[in-house]
Formats: structure tokens, sequence, C-alpha cells
């Protein structure tokens, strides 16, 4: 009777699976430094660093427009906007998600401080 692997086949699914680790490995970092950028009519007024904020808090860039903060999260609490899409956009807590509010030309993104926007390979 033929076995179902034979030693090399085996050695070669280790490395594919120890290779496929590696890859992944990079993605586990995103949550290290995330920056809160919010522009105004196009301009960034304010950066804020998510993961160093200590204490819940709201601004309002514009009248009417309140955003929350919290430890890793931002997002849009009230609008003056007729449909609050903004508000229904949620809490921003991942690199790479953004919210607007077009009426008010408010935009927040979550970036990461280390500035890299993707990796390929």
């Amino acid at each position: 009777m033929r076995k179902l692997f034979n030693r090399i086949d085996i050695f070669i699914i280790i490395g594919v699976l120890l290779l496929s680790f590696l890859l992944f490995l990079p993605g586990l970092s995103d949550s290290k430094d995330l920056v809160a950028q919010i522009y105004v009519d196009g301009e960034v007024i304010e950066e804020i660093n998510l993961n160093e904020v200590l204490e819940p808090y709201t601004f309002s860039p514009k009248e009417g427009t309140v955003i929350s903060v919290k430890n890793g999260t931002i997002h849009f609490s009230e609008a003056v906007c007729r449909d609050k899409l903004c508000i229904n956009s949620g809490e921003l807590s991942s690199k790479g998600q953004t919210a607007a509010c077009l009426p008010e030309r408010i935009v927040i993104t979550i970036k990461g401080a280390d500035k890299t926007d993707m990796i390929t390979y």
C-alpha cells in the first residue's frame, strides 16, 4: 500500500503554510498608531492620534456639526445636513476608513502614523 504523503510533500506543505503566515504578518500591526485627519473645505484643520486619547471628547469644526473622539475611534455624532449619512457611517477605527459630510464639506480619514498606505508583494 502506498502512503498518502511522503517526506518531501510534508516539507512543501509546511513551507507553504509558513510563507502564507509571513505574508499576512504585516497586516497584524495596522492598529499601532492611528491618526485621524479632519478636513474642512479641503484643508487639514486637525490631526488626532487616536491611540493617545485618554478621555472621550467632542469638538465642532463647523457650527452644528459635532465630531466625537475616544480612544481608538472617531465619528460624526451630530450634523445639520438633511440625510445624516455622515452619522450613519459609524465609528472609524481602522486605517483607510473615511467618513464625509458633503453638505458641510467635512471629511474624516484614518491613516497610520507610519505613512504606509499599502504593502504589495
